[in-house]
């Protein structure tokens, strides 16, 4: 596999990748709402560290697509429901309690919270968004092959080498979210600032499970 690594990069059309990739990672998802809500009330540090979790989930996924179960997680419908449901759950979940976070009694300071001094938490919630999404296994099983002309023993290293130029470009676009977050919780944190932004965050996590549960499987 190490020697078709060289062949791999040629067999991506990289122009395309990027673009794509770059416009993909901007747009609003759970996980970059999250990010945004993670600078705003821990800062950008700690977001940051949070979204590992969710960097993990994605290399996985890449790594199952190289190794063949691509097909099978694309295709399989009992696989993409079953992620489906669980992912709709957890979203309104996410989504209920940041709304009914919004209507705090009072201000509340990052350094009340218990995730400001445990990671997990908030690494853990990350992982969980991107692992319960099924439109995530989809993008690596069939947006990313799109970009390669590859395929026998070139096919794995190109997946893998467009996987983990995805998941870089994502980073970057989780630490624009962070560091909005970050800037929307500069100076005093007034009670106001803070309930437009737990009360904008767990709206669009209503609407994106609500999305999520119309959603149908790619044949």
């Amino acid at each position: 596999m190490i020697k078709a690594f060289p062949v791999a990069v040629t067999a991506i059309d990289w122009p395309l990748l990027l673009g794509a990739s770059i416009v993909m990672a901007l747009t609003p998802g759970a996980n970059q709402l999250l990010s945004l809500s993670n600078g705003f009330h821990v800062g950008v540090a700690p977001a940051m560290t949070a979204a590992c979790g969710r960097f993990a989930a994605f290399a996985l996924m890449v790594v199952g697509v190289a190794v063949g179960l691509g097909h099978w997680l694309a295709t399989s419908a009992v696989f993409f429901n079953v992620l489906k449901w669980i992912g709709v759950a957890y979203l309104s979940y996410l989504g209920v309690r940041s709304l009914l976070t919004a209507w705090r009694p009072k201000v509340v300071s990052p350094s009340e919270g218990i995730e400001t001094t445990q990671t997990w938490p908030l690494l853990r919630r990350e992982a969980l968004v991107a692992l319960s999404n099924p439109k995530a296994y989809v993008l690596f099983a069939l947006f990313l092959p799109q970009f390669l002309h590859a395929d026998g023993a070139s096919f794995a290293p190109a997946i893998m080498l467009a996987g983990l130029a995805y998941i870089l470009i994502e980073f970057v676009c989780a630490l624009l979210y962070a560091g909005a977050g970050h800037l929307l919780g500069r100076g005093r944190i007034s009670l106001s600032r803070q309930r437009w932004l737990d009360g904008i965050s767990g709206s669009l996590m209503v609407s994106l499970a609500g999305w999520l549960a119309l959603a149908k499987r790619q044949a």
